[in-house]
């Protein structure tokens, strides 16, 4: 848990970062994929098999490696090279599905129920959750040590408002259940306010939340953040609740906005996210503009990926970047024309 006072605004507030991006395989999915294999392990099941657009089925392959068991994760054809990669790697078996994630997440059902193969998926598993809800418990433990120095206060610190990217909803439905297990064991006195962001060319959820929709109506998804784009959320109404509950709101950027949250919070905190990730950056510029956040308020952003794993998705154009012989007098001139050295 990071401070990064340069995130702060006129407001006042106060902006934290939880880096997810910093666990075994980049991504707070390795949290639900650790619960899961360890329950696993416990069954006696030599494999499970998921269905991911990257980093569930990475978390899954690096832990199913760990645990000595043996993992299936089917991706959706236009699934990142990079994650693609790193699923080889653990030596989990990678099988492309030609269709959306929510068609291989149904593959993976089907091959759950009529197979018997162990299922990972989100939503389906409810370890996924229970695994997921632990970044609550660290934030308030972490906050705690860091604004009471040691001192014995009666309740764990809490913020007040947490940011967190939102795909087929799981994460945010863990983040309010982490919280709520807190409240209930008198560790917390209160609950944070929870804001989910989604990227405007998949928000199924937002769209239900914010229309009062009772039902969550599918989407075809197209977005830059592969992480979060989920045509019929798994766990979409477990995720609106977990809004509703704690007098959040959902808010939709859109790839525009996230492309430059991925820019901007690494150039400004040294937090190189994935787009799926920075979107929680690019909602918390939203909530500043309409100042929805209130002076003094701890605000926590959720950082759930990364960047390196979709590096090729923000491909650096080499072209435009400078170039120079082996020479001070070249790279003088280039430094001052940027104003970096006078």
């Amino acid at each position: 848990l990071v401070y990064v006072s340069r995130l702060n605004s006129d407001i006042g507030e106060r902006i934290w970062i939880k880096n997810d991006s910093l666990l075994p395989t980049g991504s707070l999915k390795d949290r639900a994929s650790a619960v899961v294999v360890s329950d696993a392990i416990e069954r006696g099941v030599d494999a499970i098999i998921t269905a991911s657009t990257g980093n569930a089925g990475v978390a899954l392959a690096g832990m199913a490696a760990a645990g000595g068991l043996g993992a299936v994760v089917l991706a959706p054809v236009n699934a990142p090279v990079g994650k693609i990669a790193q699923i080889v790697a653990y030596g989990a078996e990678i099988v492309l599905v030609d269709g959306s994630y929510s068609d291989a997440y149904d593959v993976a059902v089907q091959a759950s129920n009529e197979l018997g193969i162990y299922c990972r998926n989100t939503g389906y598993n409810p370890f996924t959750i229970e695994g997921k809800k632990t970044v609550s418990y660290e934030i308030c433990e972490q906050l705690s040590g860091i604004l009471e120095s040691g001192s014995n206060g009666t309740y764990w610190k809490v913020p007040d408002v947490v940011i967190v990217p939102v795909g087929d909803g799981n994460i945010i439905s863990g983040v309010h259940k982490g919280f709520s297990d807190l409240m209930s064991i008198g560790m917390v006195s209160r609950m944070p306010k929870i804001v989910g962001v989604q990227a405007e060319g998949s928000a199924a959820i937002a769209n239900a939340y914010n229309s009062g929709d009772t039902v969550i109506a599918e989407v075809e998804s197209n977005t830059i953040a592969d992480s979060i784009a989920v045509d019929r959320p798994a766990d979409g109404y477990r995720a609106i609740n977990a809004v509703k509950n704690t007098d959040g709101q959902y808010l939709t950027v859109n790839d525009d906005a996230i492309e430059m949250a991925v820019r901007e919070l690494s150039s400004m905190t040294g937090v190189f996210a994935e787009a799926s990730a920075a979107v929680a950056f690019a909602g918390l510029r939203l909530m500043q503009r309409s100042e929805w956040i209130n002076p003094g308020d701890n605000v926590v952003l959720l950082i759930t990926g990364h960047g390196l794993k979709t590096v090729v998705a923000s491909q650096v154009d080499m072209k435009s970047l400078s170039r120079i012989k082996p020479s001070l007098l070249e790279l003088a001139d280039i430094l001052k024309d940027k104003n970096i050295i006078t």
